[in-house]
């Protein structure tokens, strides 16, 4: 008989004896001679550090029965393992308890197992299963539901805990995965859902996140930072009502917070309660009077309310605290044209043009200023600027629009315009390249591109597009020369060490895939692309078990991932083992019912069979 973790027929069920209560002591298992008692397996568990309740991740935690066979399933391991150590002339626990570890937090399938750790303890289980007696009723009262709910409890505050690690470090598709796992085990602990709520928020999934958000509110409604998050994330969404609601919950629970009055006061003037927002703005004052963006979100509302005196004083105040705050420069040159002050308007509006040049709206306020104090030709000058720098931004956004649709030959007639009007306008000459890059056309999205790249040398995206183009029309040297520029400006840039990943894998050099995805994980270890890439790379290479986990990497992270699936899939045909392929490839058509290959290969196992 095989002993398949998958399956979780890890213990032998089918010959069991008479669910009976022994008349010594009431015994929960035997393995051969040795009799496992149930006072002894509750002790066991009870003391089981959380730490070690991994094993709980293979089973549904909802299945009572199956969590029980998991635990006394360490038991009997560890009589096996300790059995077999003493016929080898040793007595070691610790072998044993490494033993177990290994097989238990192992990843691979029992088909890549040769040779590793855990590889005794699957061949005990099937060449000694038959020495195994369990007891189901027995099992069932030594370890109750209430034992195995705080175990769970155990289990899931630790994922938790590890979820919040990974969320600080930035990694938030990896939160998210440990994140739900935790919520599985532990569904009523209210912080793993608000760090859930995060991690979606991060991930700009806002319905999630509030669904996550609403979780924690409803377990732990004395959270203020609950209540904020949750305010927060409906703001992303235009749920202003509701969002304002929030805020003001956070704020009864603890009204020191300058962000959460901050937040109230955005919410409440986007849905135009200037009075409730100029208050809100104005409590952020009073608990931090150096907070810029309510300075100056409340010095344009005294402004708005014809406090003109006041509204200067802020801005000026404003501009000390952030002198490079070109719209702070902006709406005091307005509060100063309704005071009639044109020469303070001009300098104004000509400091905000020396921090943001290509702003066509300071041209215009310009032209109009220096038209007040007399100087027409200054005037004209900054109009006609004006209509050109306007007149490309309206080309771009609408080259933009057509190429969010689709319409990639419009596009391209936008962009073009765009870059005519203002020959400096990085961003047209990058989207016009990618344009042209889509439509087919790489040499003409290739200069686009290289213009782009004289205008900003620096520009890692530019290296990165350059390289992708490069390696998309067949010409690899030149794809790994822009690609190592990129690298050259950062060398952290995930995007170029892929890209030179690809290059080496599509030049069949596998070993260089491995070591430039291997460089993009360390700067981003949830980098999907590159996980996938690695299994690949390894694979060509022959080495299944280190592509079985970068596979498994990507699983981890979506676990709809169904073209890792497949290639899991492909290793389990490729060493044999029939059966567990073919659960791997009806995984694969469980979330992509139209998937061809997964078709093929089930179709072709089951030929062979």
């Amino acid at each position: 008989m095989h002993w398949g973790r998958g399956a979780l027929c890890w213990v032998v069920w089918a010959g069991l004896l008479p669910a009976c209560k022994p008349a010594d002591a009431p015994i929960v298992a035997e393995v051969g001679l040795h009799r496992i008692e149930a006072d002894a397996l509750c002790a066991y568990v009870v003391q089981l550090p959380a730490e070690d309740l991994a094993l709980l991740d293979a089973v549904q935690s909802q299945d009572m029965a199956a969590v029980r066979r998991q635990y006394l399933q360490l038991i009997i391991d560890r009589h096996l393992l300790l059995s077999e150590t003493r016929a080898q002339g040793l007595d070691s626990t610790q072998l044993a308890a490494e033993e177990i570890r290994a097989y238990y937090q192992n990843q691979y399938p029992d088909a890549l197992m040769e040779g590793e750790r855990g590889a005794l303890l699957a061949s005990l289980r099937e060449r000694r299963g038959h020495e195994v007696r369990v007891y189901p009723e027995l099992l069932e009262r030594a370890l109750p539901d209430s034992l195995l709910a705080r175990k769970a409890q155990q289990w899931g505050a630790l994922l938790g805990q590890r979820g919040r690690t990974l969320l600080k470090q930035g990694r938030h598709r990896k939160a998210l995965a440990v994140l739900e796992r935790a919520a599985a085990h532990a569904p009523d602990l209210a912080q793993t859902h608000f760090y859930m709520g995060m991690a979606h928020a991060r991930l700009d999934e806002n319905e999630r996140a509030a669904l996550a958000f609403e979780r924690a509110v409803a377990l732990a409604p004395e959270e203020a930072d609950f209540h904020y998050a949750l305010g927060t994330t409906l703001q992303m969404q235009h749920q202003y009502e509701g969002a304002a609601t929030c805020f003001q919950r956070a704020i009864e629970r603890s009204a020191e917070q300058p962000h959460y009055h901050f937040r109230l006061g955005e919410v409440r003037r986007s849905l135009a309660d200037f009075e409730g927002a100029l208050a809100a703005y104005g409590a952020v004052l009073e608990l931090q009077p150096d907070h810029a963006q309510a300075l100056y979100r409340h010095s344009d509302l005294l402004a708005r309310s014809g406090d003109l005196a006041g509204a200067a004083a802020g801005f000026k105040r404003v501009l000390a605290l952030s002198p490079e705050n070109a719209a702070a420069l902006v709406d005091l040159a307005g509060v100063y044209t309704k005071q009639q002050r044109h020469p303070q308007v001009v300098a104004a509006l000509e400091r905000a043009l020396q921090l943001n040049p290509a702003d066509h709206s300071i041209h215009y306020l310009l032209s109009l200023a220096y038209a007040q104090v007399g100087q027409p030709d200054q005037a004209a000058v900054a109009a006609a600027e004006f209509q050109r720098l306007s007149a490309a931004d309206r080309h771009y956004k609408e080259g933009l629009r057509n190429a969010n649709r689709g319409s990639w030959d419009r596009a391209a007639t936008l962009l073009t315009q765009a870059v005519a009007a203002d020959s400096s306008h990085v961003l047209a000459h990058i989207r016009l390249g990618m344009v042209y890059l889509y439509q087919g056309a790489p040499t003409r999205g290739i200069s686009a591109l290289k213009r782009a790249l004289a205008l900003a040398p620096d520009h890692v995206e530019v290296h990165c597009l350059l390289g992708e183009a490069y390696a998309t029309s067949g010409q690899p040297d030149s794809a790994r020369h822009f690609f190592n520029r990129a690298l050259g400006v950062d060398s952290t840039s995930v995007r170029a060490h892929h890209g030179l990943a690809k290059v080496a894998y599509q030049a069949e050099d596998p070993q260089a895939a491995v070591i430039a995805s291997q460089r993009a994980l360390a700067s981003d270890p949830d980098h999907r692309d590159s996980h996938y890439l690695l299994g690949l790379a390894h694979a060509q290479l022959g080495q299944s078990r280190e592509a079985w986990r970068s596979l498994q990497a990507c699983v981890e992270l979506d676990s709809g991932d169904v073209e890792a699936l497949y290639r899991q899939g492909l290793l389990l045909v490729r060493h044999g083992s029939a059966d567990e392929a073919q659960r791997v490839f009806a995984s694969v058509l469980q979330r992509d019912p139209d998937h061809a290959e997964a078709q093929r290969q089930l179709a072709r196992l089951a030929r062979e069979q």
